[in-house]
């Protein structure tokens, strides 16, 4: 009866690693803006995120229904916010965003246009 106990505790531990693991495979690039908002809208309350969470959501339906055009369109806008800093968002909070948004976009696949930096310096490529 212990051999059995233990057996199926085994397997739902492994059972749950592998549903866990598979979870974690399935987040996109998109998730991880997501998930890079509701950090910045926690650690900056007093900024108004949802402006950018609501343009995270047009992309995200828009790569669900593979409309490459719009993905294209509305992260271009994305850039353009964050370069802006629109809605108020702090400085730190908006080059961080950027950043990380320049790291983890596929901008080349989309042809994503993005803002130069004021002054006209340029971005290193990525």
């Amino acid at each position: 009866m212990k051999t059995v106990i233990g057996a199926l505790l085994v397997a739902g531990v492994v059972g749950c690693f592998l549903i866990l693991g598979s979870a974690m495979a399935e987040t996109t690039w998109i998730d991880e803006l997501g998930n890079s908002v509701s950090f910045y809208k926690t650690s900056y309350p007093t900024s108004n995120w949802e402006p950018y969470s609501q343009k995270l959501g047009l992309v995200r339906d828009a790569l669900h229904r593979e409309d490459q055009r719009t993905v294209k369109t509305e992260m271009g806008k994305w850039f353009k916010m964050l370069r802006a800093r629109d809605y108020g968002i702090s400085d730190v909070a908006a080059d961080e965003l950027f950043n990380f948004s320049l790291m983890v976009t596929p901008i080349q696949e989309y042809g994503i246009s993005v803002p130069a930096p004021a002054g006209g310096v340029s971005e290193p490529a990525y």
